[in-house]
Parts: C-alpha cells; structure tokens; sequence
C-alpha cells in the first residue's frame, strides 16, 4: 500500500488530498482512496480501459475537482494506462 500527498489549487483555494493506494481485484490495477482533512471523501477505481473514474463519492465533494485529482494520480502514475505500442490490454 503506497500513499502520498497530492495539493491542487482551485477556486483561488489549495486542498491538500492524502491518497492511498490499495491492491485491487485483478491484483495489477489498484484502487485509490481519497482524504481530506482526514476523511475519506472518495475512492477511485480503473475502468476496463485502465482510466480512473469515481466509484464512491459520499461526502459530496465537487466530481470536477475529483475528476482533475483522478487526472493526476494518472500522471503519477503512467503505468497504469498501458502503452497500446505494447500491445497489452
């Protein structure tokens, strides 16, 4: 299990997330736990195509700014999309 903090500004406002990163079903992918001010406020999990996409959103907080925080995990994390120049799925 990794975690790490990520810090995003929005809304002239900076929010500093904490994520955690779990093993996920098909053991290669992982599904990610998102915090803030020490409550879970969302997980993430990644579609058939290997892109993050919000699976629970309990607290409520705004889907865009999950959606730009789901982007950068991505980016974080490059091997999570498979390169299709490897011919992996």
């Amino acid at each position: 299990m990794e975690k790490y903090k990520v810090k995003y500004g929005s809304d002239h406002k900076t929010y500093e997330f904490l994520v955690r990163e779990y093993p996920f079903k098909d053991g290669e992918t992982c599904k990610y736990t998102v915090f803030f001010e020490d409550k879970i406020i969302a997980s993430l999990e990644p579609d058939r195509n290997h892109v993050l996409n919000i699976c629970k959103n309990d607290s409520g907080f705004d889907e865009e700014l999950l959606g730009l925080l789901a982007d950068e995990i991505e980016y974080r994390h490059p091997n999570l999309i498979p390169d299709p120049k490897d011919g992996k799925k």
